[in-house]
């Protein structure tokens, strides 16, 4: 680990926090840009674009959206940094659909808990929760084929459980796992929020210390709580998936130490 990561790690503990508000902002008028946002959302879903496809060049969408040109780039930035949409540049280039996923969801939210001084073991908790509620949803999930499908590559070995050098590979393979799960709950409000504190857990992880570390103890639990999922108990996998992170939080307390204290932040 290098040594700026290391001083960033610590987080600012010691400084004062920002007070979480009451909520007094949801009545607070759309600004122009957010009005330009939600319209572009609304026309990828009304019109069935998908991942990849294209979306009207800036002088179409100036008339459609009736604003000028500042208000609709900086409308499409915002989409542009939580990965909504990307913006191909050069001759051809424009706009075109990006995904949903909850790791962009988990970077501003990250913003939001350092601010507020949310801590690591608040954070984790928080985690713990998310993960065992989702575990327990897609055990109960009604339809046994999708659970057998989903869990198959996990019980049957079809997912690589190499350790790779690529820490991309590695780490995509593992919270693929947990995404599945995610998927099986059957619930898109839970499975995009909360699967956004544990990105923001595996973020941190990964980046400050070497979860390769700990690979083997993943893979055997995965496999545990893929066969109670795929069997549809939902009990068992709910204590099961406690049972995985709390060991999982434990491995990386002993290997990081006071490197888990301070702030949450993104790394």
């Amino acid at each position: 680990m290098t040594e700026a990561k290391r001083a960033t790690a610590g987080g600012d503990a010691g400084h004062s926090a920002i007070s979480i508000a009451g909520g007094g902002s949801v009545l607070r008028p759309l600004k122009a840009a957010e009005v330009v946002a939600r319209a572009v959302v609304r026309t990828i879903r009304s019109e069935g674009l998908q991942t990849g496809d294209s979306l009207p060049s800036e002088a179409e969408m100036l008339p459609q959206y009736g604003v000028s040109r500042e208000s609709l780039r900086e409308g499409l930035r915002l989409l542009e940094v939580q990965g909504m949409i990307s913006i191909r540049r050069g001759p051809g280039g424009g706009p075109i659909v990006g995904t949903v996923d909850s790791a962009n969801l988990g970077r501003m939210e990250a913003l939001y808990l350092h601010l507020a001084g949310a801590s690591y073991d608040e954070l984790f908790d928080a985690w713990v929760f998310a993960e065992t509620t989702l575990a327990g949803m897609a055990a109960a999930n009604p339809d046994a084929d999708a659970r057998k499908a989903a869990m198959a590559p996990y019980i049957e070995g079809l997912v690589d459980d190499v350790v790779h050098d690529d820490l991309d590979v590695y780490m995509s393979g593992h919270e693929g796992f947990h995404g599945s799960v995610a998927a099986l709950a059957g619930n898109r409000v839970f499975q995009v929020t909360f699967r956004a504190y544990g990105q923001i857990v595996a973020h941190h992880l990964a980046m400050i210390g070497d979860v390769k570390l700990i690979h083997q103890e993943l893979v055997d639990d995965h496999l545990t709580l893929a066969q109670v999922i795929s069997e549809g108990d939902s009990d068992a996998a709910s204590k099961l998936m406690n049972q995985h992170l709390t060991r999982v939080l434990a491995l990386n307390r002993a290997q990081l130490g006071s490197l888990l204290d301070g702030d949450v932040e993104w790394i």
